[in-house]
């Protein structure tokens, strides 16, 4: 995974989004607007010279966008977790979530941003602020 969100990547997301609730026996579905909306965001912060700064607004794009988006029928925060984790990984960095008090931490984060209303200015700042914290490079 490089760090654009291609066409292809975005259908392999929606495919794993989909194999996640069809193992969980719930329905499946996506908004693909929605979904545009979110990897497009992801995209827009190719010009940000510094890669960490780069990378962690682009996995909060995702981790956020997907969570307050709500573009899949079910599954949004597992989705948003991985493809985010996965990303990370793929560009040099680690998100550390060592105990299940500290996933419990990212849900209730995730939670929160899904009721927050469009002209909340936290939907993506307290996420980010989450990822400052919690990505650490890989060793």
């Amino acid at each position: 995974m490089s760090e654009n969100f291609s066409n292809e990547l975005i259908s392999n997301i929606i495919l794993g989004n989909k194999h996640i609730v069809n193992h969980r026996n719930e329905s499946f579905g996506v908004n693909d607007e929605r979904i545009e909306w979110v990897f497009s965001k992801a995209n827009s912060f190719n010009d940000i010279k510094d890669q960490r700064t780069r990378i962690i607004k682009k996995a909060t794009a995702v981790l956020g966008g997907i969570s307050w988006q709500q573009p899949f029928n079910n599954g949004n925060k597992t989705i948003a977790i991985i493809v985010t984790k996965y990303f990370l990984q793929k560009n040099g960095f680690n998100l550390r979530l060592s105990t299940d008090q500290e996933e419990d931490e990212l849900i209730d984060l995730l939670v929160r941003t899904m009721y927050k209303f469009e002209d909340d200015p936290t939907i993506f700042s307290e996420i980010e602020e989450y990822l400052n914290r919690k990505v650490e490079n890989k060793s």
